[in-house]
């Protein structure tokens, strides 16, 4: 063993000394692969280090040292013990949601969609752990609910499902959820004891989440939707005279609403189809009186199922709705028919002109046939042939190929526009060309996907803005409500509030199916006009209603990944704001975490990755590294809603909302032409931006940001991105959840600033891992690697009758803060040499003794003499790296640490 203590002495002096092994190129040679390993963490493209400024930030070596006032443990959001409440409630279809409001004064108090609890995005099912999370934050007990509103629009809830307990036990027998959700028949999902539970169709419900809360008291409210409620539910409701069930055809005979419905003989239909119908489009107008929110249906088309609705998602695909037209694009370029967003991004670059090296030009070419056309409110002609076929997403064209038949394009959608610059990540000189980004050429499913994405926005754009026209012209509102799933198309939002001269409009923050909760509570609220009602909500809600986490909740977070944290406490926010704004302009990315969640597909500030709009290298590095995803996607401008009409073409709109166009990044505008180059992160090929304008009064802290960036860089607007970095998850909820994906960057995101502390990732340590020598010349004792928790291990391998491919071993590390539930937290280790290095990395063995451990060189190798004499060889020096390296790479993804 002599010769293998010499080997580890020899290695602390390589790392600390320039004296290493047998010439200077040795150390050299192992530093510039430590760094190039290390910079598998993607730094910025100007990577800079803003701590250094010489000012006292109030920063201590304790991260967790608690400020001077008491440490109140109690939720911020307590509520008073005699609180009752009324909960509306999306329940058991996608995007299941919960919203809580005060039964007396009409406050919500609380709302969250399960996909921020779960990580599973748009995820449904029951609501046991939505209505237990919402009363451990309002610090009140189960029977301070009162009465509950709720909507599934896939089938009936209180006599169909949860009035009888064995179909509840048969529900969650089937595994919903991929077999893992349990609590259907938990007392926090059935609520049995609540006497006062009723439901309310689903157009309804989207049309009382907006009405009650716009910042008008008179207008008429469009709900343009994928698949709502089944005519059928409605009507034997109504013949039944059901008052557990409140309906559009409800509301016709209370208020005697004269209600054109598209089919006119949709009565008569229904009776003889053999699938049901379904709402695509309605219309209601609303009116607002003291305490009473009078909603009256107008219009209505259904849209029949074409297809059994046994088949997957009811057969949504091939039904004839806008949203659901629309949707069927989405399935059709991304297999997805929740990418809506995706395919509206897509589409502005129908008409953009790429030149190749070989000086020839690549374009686009739009299907000339409209897939929509006509008119919603007497018949929509629909021709889906362009969506027939093989769906694009498994199209594998030659162009994603080489020569040799290699594949050298997966991403099917990955291109840059014509004005990319190559970006440099800011490499060593040890680093390989795969350290620069350069440009994409779009391959031709993309031009394909293009032209299909322009097709259908074209058309969706053409149809719904002559159908709000028309119905404009027939009721005299001069206010405009949008809800519903199309009501996320930025594009089409913008058009309408501009072009069609509407005095006001109001989108709320949650169009989709996570507003069904909203509505509802509104509904249970103020739907029954009664003497008891509350006041009505006299403004907006804030958007920020999810759980407010404490200090302790955040230093918790902190603490559990504290090995892989750099953690600095910044308790004055002007000095904050400071650094955030110094790391942005220094084209850093910054993740922001602040306050309570927002409700909402759309980060606005309190779950954001914030960037400088000025860089327009930072729109490819941020869809690269940061979010993973396809180059092609935009990015939005937060901008101070006082300066928007300086940079935004906003219309005579802007004026009645003093440039409040769009705090929840609802409407799409032009940026103006001689200022697009400006801000190039933000403004997309065609020139637009989905905007987002803030203001003091709703967003103080976020407003007081922007403000120093613009003072700083004049320019009034940061890039926003919601804060989520992993592939399918939805915005962060929690400070284990902020940490875990800022992590899982891998340092493209410099800095996460959550509360009161600013975070950056701490790089491996190698000279302290391998022992130092401190000034006095002594080397301090090595470290020993530690493993995050335990670990599972297995191996995998693939065979068909020709060949057998290597094993892959994966290893399954719960405890680890970068742990991620998806395909069951397995993560695929280089080697079974990794594997065995990260077994060792019990606490008990040094890089010495696995050095030892790995050593080739045999123990009767040369007198005793020679081999106290005897130097690192190549073998040697390989070895130390590959086992330097692998700690590195598993330090970096926080198997271990030291």
């Amino acid at each position: 063993m002599a010769h293998h203590h010499l080997l580890a002495s020899s290695l602390l002096t390589a790392i600390t000394s320039i004296h290493c092994f047998t010439s200077p190129s040795h150390l050299h040679h192992l530093n510039a692969h430590i760094n190039h390993f290390n910079k598998q963490l993607h730094s910025t493209p100007f990577d800079l280090d803003l701590y250094d400024d010489g000012r006292d930030l109030d920063s201590s070596s304790n991260p967790f040292q608690p400020s001077d006032s008491d440490q109140d443990l109690s939720s911020p959001l307590a509520q008073d013990p005699s609180t009752k409440l009324i909960l509306g409630i999306n329940k058991y279809s996608h995007d299941t949601t919960l919203c809580a409001a005060n039964a007396l004064t009409g406050e919500v108090l609380f709302a969250l969609s399960k996909e921020r609890i779960t990580r599973k995005k748009h995820d449904g099912g029951n609501t046991a752990e939505l209505v237990e999370l919402c009363l451990d934050q309002l610090e009140l007990e189960v029977d301070s609910i009162v009465k509950v509103v709720m909507n599934n629009h896939h089938h009936r809830i209180l006599p169909f499902v949860e009035a009888n307990p064995d179909h509840m036990e048969w529900e969650e027998g089937l595994g919903i959820n991929d077999g893992k959700e349990d609590g259907y028949s938990d007392e926090y999902n059935l609520l049995t004891f609540v006497q006062d539970k009723m439901e309310m169709s689903h157009h309804l419900a989207h049309a009382y989440s907006a009405a009650a809360q716009c910042p008008f008291d008179t207008g008429m409210i469009v709900v343009m939707d994928g698949m709502g409620e089944t005519f059928r539910t409605m009507k034997i409701a109504q013949e039944k005279k059901d008052s557990t069930y409140v309906s559009d055809l409800t509301l016709c005979e209370e208020h005697g609403c004269d209600v054109q419905f598209v089919p006119a003989d949709i009565h008569e239909r229904a009776k003889s189809s053999y699938f049901d119908w379904r709402e695509a489009e309605s219309v209601y107008t609303f009116k607002k009186d003291g305490k009473q929110l009078v909603v009256k249906p107008v219009f209505k088309r259904f849209t029949g199922e074409n297809t059994p609705p046994t088949l997957y998602n009811h057969g949504f695909e091939n039904m004839d709705s806008l949203g659901a037209v629309y949707s069927r694009a989405s399935s059709h370029i991304f297999g997805d028919w929740n990418a809506c967003g995706k395919v509206m991004g897509l589409a502005p670059w129908q008409g953009h002109v790429w030149n190749t090296d070989d000086s020839e030009q690549i374009t686009t070419k739009m299907p000339s046939d409209p897939i929509l056309q006509g008119n919603v409110y007497d018949e929509v002609d629909i021709d889906k042939s362009s969506m027939m076929g093989l769906p694009f997403i498994s199209r594998t064209d030659p162009d994603m190929f080489d020569d040799e038949g290699d594949m050298i394009r997966s991403k099917r959608y990955d291109f840059d526009d014509d004005d990319f610059e190559e970006i440099d990540l800011g490499q060593d000189e040890n680093s390989d060309e795969d350290d620069k980004i350069t440009k994409q050429l779009p391959l031709n499913v993309a031009l394909d996907a293009i032209g299909l994405a322009s097709r259908i926005q074209t058309d969706l754009e053409s149809v719904g803005m002559d159908f709000v026209k028309h119905f404009k012209e027939k009721t005299g509102e001069k206010n405009l409500c949008l809800a519903g799933g199309v009501a996320l198309n930025s594009v089409l939002n913008g058009r309408l509030s501009r072009e069609l001269g509407f005095e006001n409009t109001f989108i709320p923050p949650y169009p989709g199916d996570d507003g069904i909760a909203v509505g509802c509570c509104a509904y249970g609220l103020y739907g029954k006009c009664e003497s008891t009602s509350p006041p009505l909500w006299d403004s907006a809600l804030s958007p920020y209603l999810g759980p407010m986490p404490t200090d302790a909740d955040i230093m918790e977070a902190i603490e559990a990944a504290e090995p892989w944290l750099d953690v600095t406490t910044i308790r004055n926010e002007t000095d904050r704001i400071d650094m955030i704004v110094n790391e942005i302009a220094s084209s850093g990315v910054v993740a922001l975490y602040t306050g309570r969640s927002e409700l909402g597909p759309r980060a606005l500030g309190h779950r954001s990755i914030l960037a400088d709009p000025r860089k327009k290298g930072l729109v490819r590095f941020i869809n690269e590294f940061v979010k993973k995803r396809e180059s092609f996607r935009p990015f939005a401008p937060s901008a101070l809603a006082e300066e928007a009409s300086n940079w935004f073409d906003l219309g005579e709109y802007a004026t009645a909302c003093n440039n409040n166009v769009s705090p929840y990044m609802s409407i799409t505008a032009q940026v103006k032409k001689a200022l697009q180059k400006q801000i190039p992160a933000v403004t997309h090929v065609d020139g637009s931006s989905r905007l987002q304008t803030v203001t003091a009064e709703a967003e103080p802290f976020y407003h007081r940001l922007i403000s120093a960036f613009y003072k700083l860089t004049g320019v009034p607007m940061v890039l926003n991105t919601s804060f989520n970095t992993l592939k399918s998850e939805p915005i962060v909820e929690t400070p284990k959840n902020a940490i875990r994906s800022f992590l899982s960057s891998m340092g493209s995101i410099e800095m996460l600033v959550m509360g009161d502390y600013v975070i950056k990732r701490k790089q491996a340590d190698v000279r302290r891992l391998l022992g130092e020598k401190g000034k006095t010349g002594m080397l301090s004792q090595p470290l020993f690697p530690v493993r995050s928790g335990a670990a599972n291990y297995k191996s995998t391998f693939s065979a068909d009758k020709d060949s057998m491919t290597d094993p892959k071993t994966l290893v399954q590390i719960p405890d680890r803060p970068m742990h991620n539930e998806k395909d069951g937290g397995w993560f695929e280790l280089i080697d079974d040499f990794e594997g065995q290095l990260l077994g060792m990395c019990d606490g008990t063995s040094t890089v010495n003794d696995m050095i030892s451990y790995f050593s080739a060189i045999s123990e009767e190798e040369g007198s005793e003499e020679g081999k106290k004499a005897k130097q690192f060889t190549e073998e040697d020096q390989l070895l130390v790296e590959n086992i330097l390296r692998r700690l590195i790479r598993l330090y970096d993804h926080t198997m271990i640490s030291w």
